[in-house]
């Protein structure tokens, strides 16, 4: 076995061995993601328990009436009709009786009716304390539902009591069926639902990116920089291996850690994600012909693991130019932060929309990639991906070059940054 691999299993072990950083950067992300998510979906559950609902009716008429029958005819629904004078004693009533939705039938609710007038329903949500207001939202959208169905029934009475045989033709003359096309197939799902489900996509993949470059950055560049403050660096570097093998090492070893990181977030993300309501329109991204194939899956990896390489290997060359562990993080925040927040700006846009310098000048930038190139493993078109690992490949390999050339020298031990601050003198 070589030195480098010697080094690198080395590397490994240690980090693999601290039980802190493995509990921090894969053991936490596959527990609280889903302990989230779960949490998200109990709250949704809840929230979804059968409604209370008070009833203050001050219309007289049989609209009014019909109204509050539709109301307790419907699924999950509790009614409590309340003898109210006015609206503030019908508030104070509901808090009491701790309901979820106030509905106020008005006075004029049945006159404006029968005089083909638009009558309003108030609707109040009861907020007991500050939280989420989920149950308040359900309940608010439970009430709608049926006021909705009572309207298009009393208008369908309207409309066939002058003479239309078919009221439904004539209150919908058009029907609309929505259906999307993906990657050439005609897909039976809504366009709002395939973007539902493909936003959490464009949300989950930058902010896995942009925090395993920060975190794999930060614990190169510490690494480098606590050699370096307590003196061990030198000793180090008189090993009869090669300083590039010594860099290679540790870059490598950095790297595998920050890729299973990633792959634990991403697992726990898709846990995640999933509780927020896209498992209850019955669609996956299987349902829309969007199936992460082995060949794409491996071709992302490759991605993501040069990716770090680069972050890693920027790291580490300021770290050298840093005077202690703390002068060494705010050093790299102050140069990959803002390399990798624009990846942010394609959680809200497709970089193909953007305008031709914008979309290359992004391109140019590593970190982008891994949050482009997800949407091609989606589609299983792989030349943007050979592409992309083609251009990874070689910043990879001029950064790793750098950073041994720099490794290599003597400058290396007097390399500093100083900050602005003046030199004492000798």
């Amino acid at each position: 076995m070589s030195d480098f691999w010697v080094m690198a299993m080395k590397e490994l072990k240690n980090l693999f061995r601290d039980k802190k950083l493995v509990f921090g950067m894969v053991v936490v992300p596959l527990i609280l993601l889903p302990l989230m998510g779960q949490a998200v979906n109990i709250g949704m559950e809840q929230a979804q328990k059968e409604t209370h609902v008070t009833i203050a009716n001050f219309d007289e008429g049989p609209y009014g009436a019909l109204l509050i029958k539709s109301l307790q005819g419907a699924p999950n629904v509790t009614v409590t009709v309340v003898n109210a004078t006015s609206l503030e004693e019908a508030i104070n009533l509901s808090v009491q009786k701790k309901q979820n939705v106030l509905v106020v039938i008005p006075s004029d609710f049945t006159s404006r009716l029968r005089a083909n007038e638009t009558a309003t329903v108030d609707i109040y949500g009861i907020f007991m304390s500050i939280g989420a207001g989920m149950k308040e939202s359900v309940s608010e959208g439970r009430i709608n539902a049926v006021l909705q169905v009572l309207s298009e029934e009393i208008a369908r009475l309207k409309v066939k009591s002058l003479g239309a045989s078919n009221p439904d033709a004539v209150l919908h003359p058009i029907k609309t069926i929505s259906r999307s096309v993906i990657n050439g197939n005609v897909v039976d799902v809504p366009p709002t639902i395939v973007s539902s489900v493909i936003a959490s996509q464009a949300f989950t993949i930058p902010l896995i990116v942009f925090m395993m470059v920060m975190i794999t950055s930060q614990m190169a560049a510490g690494a480098i920089a606590s050699e370096k403050e307590n003196k061990t660096l030198e000793t180090l570097l008189t090993l009869p291996v090669p300083r590039t093998h010594i860099v290679g090492a540790k870059i490598f070893g950095t790297a595998v850690m920050g890729l299973a990181s990633a792959i634990a977030y991403m697992a726990g993300m898709k846990y995640y994600m999933g509780s927020f309501g896209l498992g209850s329109v019955g669609v996956s991204l299987e349902d829309l012909g969007l199936v992460v194939t082995p060949t794409g899956a491996t071709l992302f990896a490759l991605i993501v693991f040069l990716t770090i390489i680069i972050a890693l290997s920027l790291s580490m060359v300021m770290a050298v130019f840093a005077e202690d562990v703390q002068s060494a993080t705010t050093l790299v925040s102050a140069v990959i932060l803002p390399l990798a927040f624009p990846a942010f700006l394609l959680m809200y846009t497709d970089i193909n929309d953007l305008p031709l310098a914008v979309k290359y000048l992004l391109l140019a930038i590593p970190f982008t990639h891994p949050v482009v190139d997800y949407r091609y493993v989606l589609l299983s078109t792989y030349t943007p991906l050979l592409i992309s690992l083609a251009y990874l490949t070689i910043i990879a390999v001029v950064t790793l070059y750098a950073t041994a050339r720099l490794f290599s020298s003597e400058r290396i031990m007097t390399a500093q940054v100083s900050w602005g601050r003046k030199k004492r003198k000798g």
